[in-house]
């Protein structure tokens, strides 16, 4: 059976690669420490778990969108001489917010998933009232993180079809939208204000 090696994996997909590890080292003792932000308190029970005596091998995940460079250097001494039958597993969608000493320690495997375009799911050249309003019932319930893409898909396809005079006040329409998301508001809104902004552009 294969045994476990310390890795830093590059992916935005955590369960995913968290349960391919499950299931491909059932031997093994596995631990998840996750957050958005990697915290110094969250190095500080990464080498804590390490250190604990157990006879089966462990693996040790720290999953995070951002890890602080207070906390990587926490790390450092764990991750060059880690204890017996431990494994770090490393999980982040950039390896551009981890340490060059965090990343020559440890090799690297980019597992980020090859994203599908998302399409508006409207017909640029006859988007109307009607069709915006199909839009937002369609698309009631959805996240901020589909609005996003489907904003952005919005302006890349009214670029394309040459039926929008894509101005400036346009174009800053669509980065505010992206930004408000951001903050919070509520998706619907978003589109509805970018659907009318679009419709006043139509040539």
């Amino acid at each position: 059976m294969d045994a476990p090696t310390s890795r830093i994996i590059i992916t935005d997909s955590f369960d995913t690669i968290f349960e391919e590890i499950s299931l491909k080292f059932p031997q093994c003792e596995i631990h998840r420490i996750e957050s958005d932000d990697f915290l110094i308190e969250h190095a500080k029970e990464a080498v804590a778990k390490a250190t604990l005596t157990s006879e089966k091998e462990r693996i040790i995940a720290l999953c995070a969108k951002k890890f602080t460079p207070i906390a990587q250097n926490k790390l450092l001494k764990i991750l060059e001489e880690p204890p017996n039958k431990i494994t770090f597993i490393l999980m982040t969608p950039s390896k551009a917010g981890l340490l060059p000493t965090i990343r020559s320690r440890l090799p690297v495997e980019n597992r980020l998933e090859t994203k599908e375009q998302t399409l508006s799911g409207v017909d640029m050249e006859r988007f109307d009232l009607a069709a915006l309003y199909k839009l937002l019932q369609d698309k009631r319930r959805i996240d901020a993180k589909e609005a996003r893409k489907i904003v952005e898909a919005l302006a890349k396809e009214a670029m394309k079809s040459g039926r929008y005079k894509m101005d400036e006040e346009l174009l800053e329409s669509f980065a505010q939208s992206l930004r408000l998301l951001d903050m919070g508001t509520v998706p619907l809104f978003i589109l509805s204000r970018i659907g009318l902004k679009l419709l006043q552009r139509k040539l």
